[in-house]
């Protein structure tokens, strides 16, 4: 998944021309509090809630004001996990998006981010999830692939949480079956520890909602 199939143009990109109130409006409408100043196509950067609260003249254009945008920006052929780490890493509500030609594209949201989390993990896709708890050195996504096919199952989603002491992985991964004695079975043959299974689905949900929640709180919200 690339920003190019987050971005949208729902949220109009602030320009030199707009006054402070109506930037600020705009931000409390649309609930986010950073918003891209552009020059026609140029992308100049983010302007934050904390910049236009600073604005003495809620009537002042923007473009009488020198501020310092944050240039923070995308490219619309990278990849969903870069997205997320500068969402994360500047704690932002929008991230722009440019195309290769640097030029303004539009804007993904944290709602669309979020949407877009059920694709990452296969949330929709019907199956069981089992958590693996390992060593860093006996982590091997061929091995785990092949003990699940030995069982007639298949890998759709596998993603790695590193414990804080860097020895430890936990590892979730969805197969396409409700079907795990056999599977845990074969993973305890293997050494591999199972921490949890979820089969049911009220189990699912909870498990996607603690997923969600800890996805959230990566992202500072």
């Amino acid at each position: 998944m690339l920003a190019q199939d987050l971005v949208s143009n729902l949220i109009s990109a602030v320009t030199g021309s707009d006054t402070a109130s109506q930037v600020l409006d705009r931000m409390v409408k649309f609930r986010v509090s950073h918003l891209p100043v552009i020059d026609q196509t140029e992308y100049l950067g983010l302007i934050s809630e904390k910049d236009i609260r600073e604005f003495t003249d809620p009537g002042q254009l923007i473009g009488t004001q020198v501020i310092n945008l944050l240039a923070v920006s995308v490219i619309e052929n990278q990849h969903v996990y870069e997205v997320i780490d500068l969402v994360s890493r500047y704690e932002l509500t929008l991230l722009p998006v440019l195309t290769p030609a640097k030029e303004y594209a539009g804007s993904i949201t944290l709602p669309s981010l979020v949407r877009n989390f059920s694709m990452l993990t296969a949330a929709g896709q019907p199956g069981a999830i089992l958590v693996l708890s390992l060593a860093l050195q006996d982590y091997s996504p061929t091995m785990l692939s092949r003990i699940i096919e030995d069982n007639n199952a298949k890998m759709i989603s596998l993603y790695v949480i590193p414990d804080p002491n860097g020895r430890e992985l936990t590892v979730t991964i969805k197969v396409n079956t409700q079907e795990t004695s056999s599977l845990m079975r074969s993973f305890d043959r293997y050494g591999y520890t199972v921490k949890s299974y979820f089969l049911a689905n009220s189990q699912l949900d909870d498990f996607y909602r603690s997923r969600y929640e800890e996805f959230m709180k990566y992202m500072n919200i």
